[in-house]
């Protein structure tokens, strides 16, 4: 799997494997105030991971400013709640 926290100032990527070790990381300050989010920005940053595995963001890529608006979700939140408010993104590459 494929973390990011792509935020108002930077985008951070972690390589995860199947037990949820960071076996890499990546970041730069293509932040979402800095740079439109979408494909182009993965690809630049993270290009050789993108068909090894799923991805899921995090941060403000899931903003009003962002790639897709995601609902935050009322804390403390389990599992169920976080994956219920998970939105979609298609792109090219997929």
């Amino acid at each position: 799997m494929i973390a990011i926290d792509w935020g108002t100032t930077s985008f951070r990527a972690y390589r995860l494997d199947r037990k949820g070790n960071v076996v890499d990381t990546h970041s730069s300050s293509k932040g979402i105030m800095v740079t439109p989010p979408g494909p182009r920005v993965l690809e630049e940053e993270i290009g050789a991971w993108l068909e090894e595995a799923p991805i899921v963001m995090s941060g403000m890529v899931g903003s009003r400013q962002g790639w897709v608006e995601a609902p935050y979700v009322q804390c403390p939140a389990g599992y169920d709640e976080i994956a219920a408010a998970l939105k979609p993104v298609s792109w090219g590459k997929r």
